[in-house]
């Protein structure tokens, strides 16, 4: 677990007890794993159920995306990785501090973070240079090519979309 910016970090599996016990809100950007949308949910079928949570469920400070690392962008959508950008976004507004995190730490929690810097304010720069920037506070960074297309194709829109007001 490793902090990128104060109050959001960036971890795997291995990382959300000590984030359970230190009382930080959490994203899990998986399907399935620790605080994952299956776990969340309790679905034992191969796909989510249908319905209000079949993209994303919130119990209080803790969202699950059902998220998969896939090569096709089309296949991830953009409505679960904005609820989930605007959850980070809302918890940081709070104080809180908040782990991102998926299953190994190397493409969805750590490009959900990174777009998340980008909503708030904190990567301002064009995309290939946010990512350097990114990679320098989170060396693990190695995003899946869904992913990585993902973050490219909403970068303009992303900027300051969540940013706190002056």
């Amino acid at each position: 677990m490793e902090q990128v910016i104060t109050n959001l970090w960036v971890g795997g599996d291995k990382d959300v007890p000590e984030a359970k016990k230190r009382g930080y809100a959490r994203l899990a950007c998986t399907k399935d794993g620790i605080d994952s949308h299956r776990s969340m949910l309790g679905y034992t079928t191969m796909g989510a159920p249908k319905g209000d949570e079949y993209l994303y469920a919130r119990r209080d400070d803790v969202m699950a995306l059902n998220l998969i690392d896939v090569d096709d962008p089309e296949m991830i959508p953009w409505e679960m990785l904005e609820a989930g950008i605007k959850f980070v976004a809302e918890m940081l507004q709070a104080g809180k501090k908040v782990l991102v995190h998926c299953n190994a730490a190397h493409s969805r929690g750590p490009t959900t973070a990174f777009m998340t810097m980008r909503a708030i304010g904190e990567l301002p720069q064009p995309f290939n240079r946010a990512r350097h920037i990114f990679k320098t506070l989170y060396e693990s960074f190695s995003p899946g090519h869904g992913m990585e297309t993902k973050a490219r194709e909403h970068w303009l829109e992303l900027e300051n979309k969540y940013a706190r007001p002056n």
